[in-house]
Parts: C-alpha cells; sequence; structure tokens
C-alpha cells in the first residue's frame, strides 16, 4: 500500500526513480537473460536491430518466462503487449500474462470476465482500484483497456488458444487496514508476484508473459528481494527481462545512435558497444554497473517520449475519498514502518533522530488499547553478530515501550538479522537505512519473511 510514501522517505528514493526509469519512459525496451542471447533467436553480437514482436515471440522457444516492463500510465507498451499477444505464434505457445496492476484477491472474478461471461463494470473496477497502490495509477483506462483487449481476443480463438490474465498484487483487503500498524501487503509485493509464477506457471508446465514495472525486474537493481531475484534464485535462466528505458534520460551521443534505428526492433546488446555503456548513462539511477550486465537486447519503440495517459478520479465521488483515506495513512506509517526507527553501528539504542518516531508509536498503542505489535529489528550486514544485535534491538524497543505504560503483553519482540536489507549497496547512506526497525500489528502472516505461500511453498 504505502510503496510510494514509505520507500521514498524511508529510502530516499526520487519519484522520478520508484520505477526505475519506466513510469514515463520514451520509447526503448530492454531485455535481459542469464543464458547467451545467440541461443534464442541467432542474432549474434555483430548483427543489427532484428522486428522486435516476431523476435519477442520467438524467445519463449527457449524461455517460459518473458518479463517485460510496463511504463505506468503510457499506452505504448500496453500496444506493443498487445501485438505480441496478435501475433499468429503467441496463443497456444504462451497461455499466461500476469499484471501487476490487479489484485490477486479478484482472480476468480477477473477468470470470469477474461473468458467472455457477464461482469458489471462495478464490480470489475474492484480488480485495479483495490491493490496495494495507492497513487491510483491503475485507474487510467489503458488498465481496463488491456483487460477487455484479452477478453476480445479470447471470444474470437479455441479454447486451448484461450490466454488467462493473472493478477499478481498481494490480496490486500482495505477494510482491515484502518491504522498506521495494519500490514498492508505491500513489503511482500515482489514475493506474492513470484510466488503465482511458480504456482500457476512454472509447476503447471506453462508459460507466461509477466508485465511489470522495471524496478521489480532489473538485475542489478539496489533494492533486494525484487522479483527478478526471486526468479533467478528458484529457477536459474528461465526468466527473460524486457525493460522501457526513457530518451530523455539517456545520455545524448547514446540517444542519438538509438534514434537512427527503425520501430519497433531489437537489438541483443552483450559485447557490443551499447553493452559497455554504464546504466547510469541511460538512466537507470538505482542500479550499478554496465547495461550488459543488467540487460543484453534493446527493444526500441519509438524516438519520442511515450504520451501518458492522464487519470481522471473525482476527489468527491466515492472512491476518490477512499484513495484520499489511503493516502493519509502513508504519513502515518511511516513511524513504524518506513525506516524512521533507526540505530548506529554496532549500537542496541536508537538514534537521537529517531525519537520522534518512537512517541509517535507510543501515542497509537496509547489511543489503540487493543493494538498488539511484533517489533522487527534489523542489522547491516558490515556490522558483527546481525542476528543477536538485531534480537537485541528488538527487545531494547520493547522495553522502551513497556517502561512507558506499555502492557509487555501487547509487544513481541524479534530480531531478523541482516535477513532484508533496504538497499543492497554499500554507501554509508543506505548502510544506516538497514540498521532499522519496523512495527506491525501482530498477526500470523507478519515476519521478518513473507507468508509460506508467499515464497512458492
Amino acid at each position: 500500500m504505502f510503496a510510494i510514501g514509505r520507500k521514498i522517505n524511508s529510502r530516499v528514493m526520487k519519484v522520478s526513480q520508484s520505477c526505475f526509469g519506466v513510469c514515463k519512459t520514451a520509447g526503448i525496451l530492454l531485455v535481459s537473460i542469464l543464458a547467451p542471447l545467440d541461443q534464442v533467436a541467432g542474432q549474434s553480437a555483430d548483427s543489427g536491430p532484428l522486428p522486435a514482436v516476431d523476435y519477442v515471440v520467438r524467445a519463449f522457444d527457449r524461455f517460459p518466462i518473458v518479463a517485460l516492463g510496463e511504463a505506468h500510465g503510457a499506452p505504448e507498451t500496453q500496444e506493443f503487449v498487445e501485438r505480441v499477444i496478435e501475433h499468429p505464434g503467441f496463443a497456444g505457445r504462451v497461455s499466461d500474462v500476469v499484471v501487476e496492476f490487479g489484485s490477486a484477491k479478484y482472480q476468480g472474478l477477473m477468470d470470469r470476465y477474461i473468458t467472455g461471461r457477464v461482469v458489471a463494470r462495478e464490480e470489475l473496477r474492484q480488480v485495479w482500484e483495490n491493490t496495494t497502490q495507492i497513487s491510483g495509477v491503475w485507474s487510467s483506462p489503458i488498465y481496463e483497456n488491456f483487460f477487455a483487449f484479452v477478453r476480445s481476443f479470447n471470444l474470437k480463438m479455441p479454447e486451448s488458444k484461450k490466454i488467462r490474465v493473472l493478477l499478481g498484487d498481494p490480496p490486500i483487503d482495505w477494510k482491515t487496514v484502518i491504522g498506521p500498524a495494519d500490514e498492508d501487503m505491500n513489503d511482500w509485493r515482489d514475493a506474492h508476484f513470484a510466488s503465482v509464477v511458480e504456482r500457476e506457471v512454472f509447476r503447471k508446465g506453462r508459460k507466461a508473459l509477466l508485465f511489470i514495472g522495471g524496478a521489480h525486474i532489473s538485475r542489478r537493481v539496489l533494492l533486494p528481494n525484487s522479483l527478478i531475484h526471486l526468479l533467478d534464485a528458484r529457477r536459474p535462466g528461465k526468466t527473460l527481462v524486457i525493460q522501457p528505458v526513457n530518451l530523455s534520460t539517456v545520455k545524448p551521443d547514446v540517444a542519438a545512435r538509438l534514434r537512427q534505428w527503425p520501430t519497433p526492433s531489437v537489438l541483443e546488446v552483450r559485447g557490443t558497444w551499447f553493452g559497455g555503456v554504464d546504466v547510469r548513462d541511460i538512466g537507470f539511477f538505482l542500479s550499478r554497473g554496465r547495461v550488459e550486465e543488467d540487460f543484453d537486447v534493446l527493444l526500441h519503440l519509438s524516438a519520442q517520449p511515450f504520451k501518458s495517459v492522464p487519470v481522471q478520479i473525482e476527489p468527491s465521488s466515492p472512491y476518490g475519498r477512499e484513495l484520499k483515506r489511503r493516502q493519509d495513512l502513508v504519513q502515518a506509517t511511516l513511524p513504524f514502518r518506513g525506516g524512521k526507527i533507526r540505530f548506529d553501528q554496532g549500537s542496541v539504542h536508537h538514534n537521537p533522530a529517531s525519537e520522534q518516531a518512537l512517541t509517535d508509536v507510543l501515542a497509537e498503542l496509547q489511543r489503540d488499547r487493543h493494538l498488539a505489535l511484533l517489533i522487527k529489528a534489523y542489522a547491516d550486514k558490515a556490522e558483527s553478530n546481525t542476528q543477536q544485535l538485531s534480537n537485541r534491538r528488538a527487545e531494547y524497543l520493547r522495553q522502551y515501550l513497556i517502561r512507558r505504560g506499555i502492557d509487555p503483553r501487547r509487544l513481541t519482540s524479534r530480531g531478523c538479522g541482516a535477513s532484508r536489507p533496504a538497499w543492497t549497496s554499500d554507501t554509508e547512506e543506505h548502510k544506516v537505512a538497514n540498521r532499522r526497525a519496523e512495527l506491525v500489528r501482530r498477526s500470523a502472516l507478519t515476519g521478518c519473511q513473507p507468508p509460506g505461500h508467499f515464497n512458492g511453498q
């Protein structure tokens, strides 16, 4: 739920990079894989650009999963995916499309709609309106139009060639999210998406196109436990990743060369001039290294910036008011899960800058007498004895709140070691962010790791 508010504040993330350069992109897609790409389509390192749609479809002959970065609010990547689906070689070869812009709580509803059954729009809109994301971005008409496109496509196809749309966002129940300590499932978005792929695609021997924002599928992204990291760990070499890039953030000399290509086209970059470009020189500021370390095939869609389809939500409408409620919770949740409670290196005690956050936590515990918290404390991998240190930090915070009048039975402490860092880089800023505490309403789903069924178990 609080990806925009919490992560921007706790990780000092630039909004323009929250989707790793994909939210408003200009027309390039990058494909990243583990195996040599000359095994995919026979293209050598010195080859020029090739026709894109046919290339992507034929990639499924070698890879069960192709992940394509979705440009939030822009129709260009949506239109490209539709062209891929319409390719005569896609249906029958590929069975599923897994999307970020739908809540898994409504998978049954989506299955009925996609197969042609009558579903009222007021019921269907819950799919994109009730995800963990609170910006309202999925209310852009391009997302509803995508579902309608797949439904129309299926109505023309025999049963063996119908496409299933799988909803990857966790099944949040907004009726139960009413306070700043309530678990909102956003922390486990990538884990849940990966579990859908594992359960519904891999284990059933199917093939799928994944359609999700680029931060989730960049292999050298500084954010740990991202979707591609989970998929690669469980099924090495099985996923092909496609990323949009904004030409306006690309160095002028690089952008000039790309603009000369026909559209849509692909170029494998491993061992080429483009593969040696620093990822930050093409606007991928949340990643480190060379392009060829992060992705391998460039898919060029347009030399012009993508068009953004505006979201129009009436603030006084029921959904507008509900969005405002969810957005207000962004700020309220920061003392609990926004990385506001931090520790100096090697120290068990919170640092002085954390005092206000703890004051806010204490006030909420005093207001809501039924609130019981799990206190999760973390260490940075550079610290010594990370598990023991995190245990002591969590228990210290528990005693801190007890000394201020909170019933001990309402507080559980748990050290999480260095198991889930906020960042994977070794900058001092990121190390400090990793030495944090998170507090969440106690439940069967809360813990240091995602729920078991979000881990593909």
